[in-house]
């Protein structure tokens, strides 16, 4: 009720209208769109570095990436039998300005997987570890919003 309050005393209207609708747009993305930004960049990056780019390397990279999610939501659901709590809007917004770090060492682990590992497996591994990195992170970034916001626990 009080981030609704807050949110009237700022403005009326058709603009208030379309603020709400792209504060709510952005803060309910901010974790997809980070991810979408890494997993699409870590490709390029490792595209760029290869000569061995085809349609069962695409494969291989998407399955690295989603066995990598799978994985890290089964861990933090207690296998999926705990309902975890979502953050407070104004935290995941305040994280997903600090997306540089999540982004950015997600990034980095594509790059040191492209030049370090050989052959096919590189791109499963590329993909397994920049989704592990990135979300690591971004479970970092919400920690340190929450502790500069104060909210509660």
């Amino acid at each position: 009720m009080a981030e609704q309050e807050r949110a009237q005393k700022r403005g009326s209207g058709f603009f208030r209208l379309f603020e709400r609708g792209v504060d709510t747009a952005t803060r309910n993305n901010v974790t997809a769109y980070g991810y979408s930004v890494s997993i699409t960049a870590a490709f390029a990056i490792l595209q760029t570095s290869r000569t061995d780019t085809g349609v069962l390397e695409i494969f291989l990279f998407a399955a690295g990436a989603v066995v990598a999610f799978a994985l890290i939501a089964a861990g933090a659901s207690g296998f999926f039998r705990e309902e975890l709590e979502d953050q407070h809007s104004h935290v995941k917004s305040l994280a997903g300005a600090l997306s540089f770090f999540s982004v950015g060492l997600a990034l980095g682990v594509a790059y040191l997987v492209g030049i370090l590992i050989e052959g096919r497996a590189a791109w499963a591994v590329s993909a397994f570890l920049t989704t592990v990195v990135y979300i690591f992170a971004v479970g970092i970034e919400l920690a340190v919003a929450h502790r500069m916001l104060r909210s509660d626990e």
